[in-house]
């Protein structure tokens, strides 16, 4: 069965990377109809942000389905104990229970039960809290046979009596009240002092009129959720005492370390005051019950789709960085078909005379060129492509790589000790704001505005060139969006539950990747593999190592949370989220999120954008140095395929392609793939670089090795230089290091002619010159 379940994965691989060998074909027919869908489909994303639904946290993690003997039925949301059994997942896989009360004997259950009630059952005890541990109660209702038990909040838990000098210890403010939610003034002849709990809770709770602390209070409790209070000690005038809005929220019954745990089996809830309210009013009628866990997916589908969005941005940005090649050898190709076209039916018209000649002009269909194919190969034109303005490009080199690791190991440092979040945030926002003007809204104002877009003003500088009217259009549509996502992070709190603020920020982050392999490029190997080694040794320090320097805090993980984890108690923190000690938490925005799908929980599937474009620069080598071999060998006279010599002509599998990119991509997503599931085999946050260094950097290096051309690629690839010295017009091919940008010609010159190649391997006979 083993061997089987390999070979079917083995082969699932296979045909999917062949799949992707035509889809990765049919961009290039695809691209006129996407460009013409861009508008439509932005328009619709962004009246989606508005639909789709937001993503909350709840803290109970269990549930209590109530039947009635009416045929109604409900469900209230309950805490589940860290001791005891665990209830079915869902209630459709238990069965209903007859709710009972707690002996009058032994209201509490903190009296030890020594008698057996005989074994189960088949009913659920509901105890008030208070005087004992709660594993101290569930004990004793399952020595009374109960099945479960539903532990309920009530205020006569919250005083208690010091038994050295009998004086009552009232409730703690904050803790358990808080007068700034509701006060009120109490006749101290209306109470029983020491606190009676039979007596005082059910004329200090309810939105009954028996209730004399909403009664005396001036707005009615009108702010207090839990309509009930709390007498805190202190007297506010003569015979009055003071009370105060009560806490009533779910808590976390924790183990008695007295216990043996393994003793309790029964599965014990807790509910609050309101719920119990409403399930001691419900037993008159004979309520029964279910308890069960809130069901929860071990592997959550975000995880998925997470993965797949980085394998989708890091194809896309890394594939459009070879653009210009592309786009070349497209007009040449068009060229050579409609001059091929020209010349049969001249040849036609001719009666076939020049049949033979004919022939030969339209063999641009062999992989090298023939030495009939050679004149018209020399005397072609490369053809000067129109395209908007480009971001002059860096080429990376060694040094760059060093620099990196010191900028990189700095900025943590500088954000773990110094905290300065916000600022990032800030910086983010307008830097993404850019790539969305240069990415998304660019294309499109150009594409409405094809013949309206004018120079509104020239400003007379190199950086900024005429300002047009697209130029203006696209910086307000971008900004404006940057802004609001910006106000948004900063006037929310935990603004990451927003669908349009983690939309917006997968966009943004996108974008920007798209716009940094744009304009970062690597032209070796060598290059790659010393930044990309720097790179796995940084991510393993500041993960792994950092925690063992700064008390177990990992650097890494302290920052890309905004400082850890909120360090006040849960329970404190959801009474009071503005408190300075529940801060922290909520990540930073480089990196792409996905909420958790059907997940109460909530939470997110994260990608840091690191894990993208670092490994990217190696994919967006990979794809331009297969246009650029498919460009040189198109100028040499040949199609400009990478098929494999050995497959036959018309065999499309990956297996026969002699490039790079699809490989690479495939070994980023395995790589990817493998670092999301060590996440849920770890329980720990892990370096996605630890795991696709190795798949990228590797695939790279063999598929080099068997190809004969890892030395050329390690120095650079002579290939990628010809083609830029065809897209550049330079008269010497750049070096590595060098910053260019295309060189426009003059309206009226005509374009250089482009050198001519012995092959497609991408050496050159001759060097360009002008015609």
């Amino acid at each position: 069965h083993k061997c089987r379940s390999v070979s079917q994965t083995l082969h699932i691989i296979i045909c999917v990377f062949c799949s992707t060998k035509r889809i990765y074909k049919r961009l290039q027919t695809y691209k006129k109809t996407i460009t013409e869908r861009n508008m439509r489909v932005t328009f619709e994303l962004l009246l989606g942000l508005a639909v789709l639904p937001g993503v909350s946290s709840i803290l109970p993690t269990a549930g209590v389905q109530v039947h009635l003997h009416n045929g109604v039925t409900y469900d209230l949301l309950a805490s589940q104990a860290s001791f005891g059994g665990s209830p079915p997942m869902t209630p459709e896989a238990g069965t209903a229970k007859q709710l009972m009360h707690s002996p009058s004997s032994n209201v509490l259950l903190c009296d030890n039960v020594t008698d057996d009630g005989g074994g189960a059952q088949d009913f659920v005890m509901l105890v008030p809290r208070g005087s004992c541990t709660f594993e101290q109660k569930a004990m004793n209702a399952q020595k009374l046979g109960a099945e479960g038990v539903i532990v309920y909040g009530n205020l006569a838990s919250r005083y208690s009596v010091n038994k050295t000098t009998g004086e009552d210890i009232y409730p703690a403010e904050f803790y358990d009240f808080d007068c700034k939610k509701g006060t009120a003034d109490i006749p101290e002849s209306a109470v029983a002092i020491p606190y009676e709990a039979s007596r005082n809770d059910l004329l200090l709770s309810g939105t009954s009129a028996s209730n004399i602390c909403m009664k005396n209070s001036h707005d009615g409790l009108a702010s207090c959720t839990s309509n009930a209070c709390l007498l805190t000690g202190n007297s506010t005038s003569e015979g009055m005492l003071q009370a105060c809005c009560a806490w009533d929220m779910h808590v976390w019954m924790w183990a008695d370390p007295a216990f043996n745990h393994s003793d309790v089996e029964i599965p014990a809830v807790y509910v609050t005051l309101e719920q119990a309210d409403r399930l001691r009013a419900d037993m008159t009628e004979g309520a029964s019950v279910i308890l069960y866990t809130r069901w929860r997916s071990n592997y959550n589908l975000s995880s998925i789709v997470i993965w797949a969005l980085g394998v989708l941005v890091a194809a896309l940005a890394s594939y459009m960085s070879a653009h210009e090649y592309r786009s070349i050898t497209r007009v040449i190709l068009k060229n050579l078909q409609a001059r091929s076209q020209s010349d049969t039916s001249v040849s036609v018209s001719n009666g076939g005379s020049d049949s033979s000649s004919s022939a030969s002009n339209t063999s641009c269909t062999t992989p090298r060129r023939t030495s009939a194919a050679r004149p018209a190969a020399e005397a072609m034109v490369v053809p000067t492509i129109q395209v908007p303005p480009q971001e002059e490009t860096l080429e990376l080199s060694a040094e760059h790589a060093l620099v990196f690791i010191v900028m990189a190991s700095s900025g943590l440092f500088i954000l773990f000790f110094f905290k300065i979040y916000n600022v990032v945030k800030v910086l983010y926002a307008f830097g993404c704001s850019k790539a969305l003007m240069q990415v998304i809204f660019e294309p499109i104002w150009r594409r409405i505005l094809r013949r309206q877009n004018k120079i509104v003003f020239r400003t007379g500088t190199e950086d900024f060139g005429d300002i047009t009217t697209v130029d203006i259009l696209s910086f307000v549509c971008a900004y404006t969006w940057g802004v609001v996502w910006l106000t948004v992070a900063f006037a929310v709190r935990h603004p990451e539950s927003w669908t349009f603020f983690w939309v917006t920020q997968d966009i943004m982050g996108a974008c920007m990747c798209i716009m940094f392999l744009s304009v970062i490029k690597l032209n070796s190997v060598r290059v790659a593999s010393i930044l990309l080694l720097v790179a796995f040794f940084y991510d393993i320090f500041f993960v792994f190592i950092t925690p063992l320097i700064f008390k177990g805090q990992s650097v890494m993980i302290t920052v890309a949370t905004s400082g850890g984890p909120p360090k006040a108690d849960p329970s404190w923190c959801e009474k009071y989220p503005d408190d300075a000690n529940c801060q922290g938490g909520d990540p930073l925005p480089m990196l792409l999120t996905i909420p958790r799908l059907e997940d109460y929980m909530g939470g997110a599937s994260m990608l840091g954008l690191g894990d993208i474009v670092l490994p990217g620069l190696l994919l967006s080598f990979a794809a331009r140095l297969d246009a650029a071999k498919e460009l040189v060998g198109v100028v040499g006279g040949g199609n400009g395929g990478l098929h494999s010599h050995a497959c036959p002509r018309n065999s499309w599998c990956f297996l026969c392609n002699r490039g790079y990119f699809l490989p690479l991509l495939l070994a980023y997503a395995v790589g990817l793939l493998m670092a999301n599931a060590a996440v849920y085999l770890m329980n720990y946050g892990q370096p996605a670089l630890l795991y696709l260094v190795p798949c990228c950097l590797g695939t790279m290096t063999y598929i080099a090795w068997r190809q004969s051309e890892l030395t050329d690629l390690w120095n650079g690839p002579k290939v990628i230089r010809s083609a830029d010295s065809i897209i550049y017009r330079d008269i010497d091919p750049p070096s590595v290091g060098d910053h260019h940008e295309p060189l426009p010609l003059e309206d009226g010159m005509e374009a250089p002619i482009a050198p001519s190649a012995e092959d497609d391997t991408g050496s050159s006979s001759h060097k360009s010159s002008s015609s």
